[in-house]
């Protein structure tokens, strides 16, 4: 059975790759260093950037009756601590992916179509994400808020482990892909999957339970792909 990480496939990939630059019109792969492969970065990158921004705006300035009551301000600020509490979280989830987001852009050698494709449809969740979050902080005592968030970010989670397969199966990787690294790249991407799906049926239980399943879960499930189950390195 052919290995689509096997140095005979990727030589070949890379062929056709060199072959593809010939004609821009009908080009259907772009190396790293091209205009074309730069600038899906650059668009990753902007989508980003804009979805921690939404969050931040989604906080809002308090609104009070009387502008001179320092109590009644105080009073607002502290009404939003469920928000700023969402977007701490949300922040660290977007910058958790965008952090792997990068480091796995960087480990490729170029792009083809459904790549790219499959890198949209990545970004339309990410973009998306600021919804679920602002939810969640209005209403962050409600069970379906959480849920809802929590069945977001495990979508945008197993994205990622479609890129990964796409990417692997193209031969796009600057270099063969192990069956260990393999293994212990998908199953670092479907930790966080498996720990914000156990949280939906916590959160009607306790909202604070499956939030606090969410980081345990994680870390447990992280360290356990790392550390036991595939330890090879990236």
């Amino acid at each position: 059975m052919l290995w689509f990480g096997s140095p005979l496939f990727a030589d070949s990939y890379h062929a056709r790759m060199a072959q593809a630059t010939d004609d821009p019109w009908t080009q259907s792969t772009y190396p790293r260093g091209s205009a074309a492969f730069d600038r899906v970065i650059f668009f990753s990158d902007a989508v980003f950037a804009i979805a921690l921004t939404l969050v931040a705006v989604e906080i809002g300035v308090p609104e009070i009756e009387d502008v001179g009551s320092p109590g009644e301000l105080w009073t607002a600020l502290l009404a939003k601590w469920p928000t700023l509490l969402a977007y701490a979280f949300t922040f660290f989830w977007i910058a958790f992916y965008w952090r792997a987001n990068h480091r796995f852009t960087n480990a490729l050698s170029g792009m083809n179509g459904r790549y790219i494709a499959a890198v949209l449809a990545y970004l339309a969740f990410v973009a998306l994400l600021p919804f679920p979050a602002a939810t969640l902080g209005e209403y962050s005592s409600n069970p379906v808020a959480l849920a809802f968030f929590a069945v977001f970010a495990a979508t945008i989670s197993a994205l990622e482990v479609v890129l990964f397969v796409v990417a692997d199966r193209a031969g796009l990787f600057v270099r063969p892909v192990t069956q260990a690294q393999r293994r212990n790249a998908i199953l670092a991407s479907l930790a966080p999957v498996a720990a914000f799906l156990v949280s939906v049926p916590l959160a009607f239980v306790s909202v604070w339970l499956a939030v606090a399943s969410w980081l345990v879960l994680a870390a447990a499930l992280g360290w356990l792909v790392n550390r036991r189950i595939a330890p090879a390195t990236w």
